[in-house]
């Protein structure tokens, strides 16, 4: 890298794949601010912004919040070499995750090739080990299998009814019209908010996991029909503008 070369903020998101509209909001609230301005008044960043902005985007990742990433930076935590050592611990589990799913599917084409019918049981282990490789680490997985042995199957129930409420809340605000900054709108947020640390035990990387999982799956495939895509896109929206640290 050159360090004397100075990036827009057009050709940094350019660059790193980012939107330029994030790349604001990390200016905004503390947690990237560019060292420098052009004659014009134009955000210029420096080598070392660039290298602030991997920290970031590692402990993102990582499942934590942006809350949480500004604290850990503010106290001096994330050296680089550190760093790169958490992100690669984390690529090596999902190395891990991938090649189960490799065997998975080489058991499912043996079966095809034997021209049998797969089980169900088989396919869905298949489709298991494809979500998982995809979402979540293997800690992460045993961490999810504690807390659902921790709390009872009964919690599944107490959960998706909840979250169904908090939906319905959600529906309601959207069909007002109403602001993603309205107290009323953050009140139902903190609820949701709530009962994802209720659902997750607190795990922020478990959280990340999740929301992952409703980006990449889908909302109303991967909660069962219970998350919208309408309901879920406006949430992204009302996480941005408050104050809680959703990790969304």
């Amino acid at each position: 890298m050159d360090d004397d070369r100075r990036w827009k903020v057009g050709e940094l998101a350019a660059a790193t794949g980012l939107t330029v509209r994030t790349l604001h909001h990390f200016d905004e609230i503390g947690l990237l601010q560019p060292s420098e301005r052009s004659a014009g008044g134009h955000r210029l960043y420096t080598a070392d912004d660039v290298r602030q902005l991997y920290r970031v985007l590692v402990f993102r990742q990582l499942g934590m919040s942006l809350h949480e990433i500004g604290v850990t930076l503010g106290k001096g935590g994330g050296d680089l070499p550190a760093t790169v050592d958490a992100q690669l611990r984390q690529v090596e589990e999902q190395i891990t995750l991938q090649q189960q799913l490799k065997r998975r599917l080489k058991k499912l084409a043996a079966v095809l090739e034997q021209a049998r019918e797969p089980s169900v049981d088989e396919i869905i282990e298949s489709m298991e080990a494809m979500m998982q490789a995809k979402f979540f680490t293997p800690d992460q997985l045993a961490r999810m299998k504690a807390r659902h042995s921790e709390v009872g199957g009964d919690a599944f129930g107490r959960w998706q009814r909840q979250w169904t409420e908090i939906c319905a809340e959600v529906k309601a605000h959207i069909d007002a019209g109403a602001n993603p900054a309205d107290e009323a709108v953050q009140r139902t947020a903190r609820a949701w908010v709530e009962l994802m640390e209720d659902m997750t035990g607190g795990d922020r990387a478990i959280l990340a996991g999740m929301y992952a999982k409703l980006d990449g799956k889908g909302p109303e495939a991967a909660t069962l029909g219970v998350v919208s895509g309408e309901v879920w896109d406006y949430m992204k929206r009302v996480f941005a503008v408050g104050s809680m640290p959703a990790g969304a």
